[in-house]
């Protein structure tokens, strides 16, 4: 369990730095690079793992590419377990690249990186309660709406059967269906004022890795 823990946080990295040039899905998610430099940084990789883990990446993303071309022409299961195949292949290829030392650090990190998205999300609520003038009903609801999305995104996240373009295209699909749910529970003056704050980050959301 710990060394699929590992592999699935170090994939997670990598694919973060993967996609360094992507921009935010809307004006209250902020980049992804940030939580990707500071990985970076504290993992202290060599030029030389650099380049492995890069290799690594690529190589699996190729393989995954030629899988979803198949899909078409094998069974579910085969396709599954392929896929499965694929994923394990990737997680201890990578895995090897790191010193324990590393590994160590990678797994602190994914934990205090999962701490700060949750007070980071407190904050946004609070903020939202304050400067929109919530009502008990709306904060309630506004909350509830919160949260439902973290859920799904975490399972999305969490999904080992879709490639990292299908996830890509569900987190914006969960994006939309939450902001559609905010502005249901907000007043139109509200709502006008979330989209005013929303182009100065004010209401920023942390991206799910």
């Amino acid at each position: 369990m710990k060394r699929v823990f590992i592999g699935m946080a170090l994939a997670a990295l990598v694919a973060t730095t993967a996609c360094a040039q992507d921009q935010s899905l809307s004006n209250d998610r902020p980049k992804m690079h940030h939580h990707r430099d500071d990985a970076m940084a504290q993992l202290n990789l060599t030029e030389s793992q650099k380049n492995e883990l890069k290799a690594i990446n690529d190589d699996f993303k190729q393989q995954m590419g030629e899988l979803k071309k198949s899909e078409d022409k094998i069974t579910v299961t085969e396709w599954k377990n392929k896929m499965a195949t694929i994923r394990k292949d990737h997680h201890e290829k990578m895995e090897k690249v790191l010193t324990d030392e590393q590994k160590a650090s990678l797994k602190t990190m994914h934990k205090e990186h999962g701490k700060r998205f949750r007070q980071d999300n407190h904050n946004r609520l609070e903020r939202m309660k304050k400067e929109l003038n919530l009502t008990d009903e709306q904060s309630a609801a506004v909350e509830k709406n919160l949260i439902e999305s973290l859920k799904k995104t975490k399972a999305v996240n969490e999904d080992k059967s879709l490639t990292d373009d299908q996830k890509k295209a569900q987190f914006k699909t969960l994006h939309e269906q939450e902001q559609e749910g905010l502005k249901s529970i907000l007043t139109p003056d509200q709502w006008k004022k979330y989209q005013e704050q929303k182009k100065n980050h004010r209401y920023g959301k942390p991206v799910q890795s």
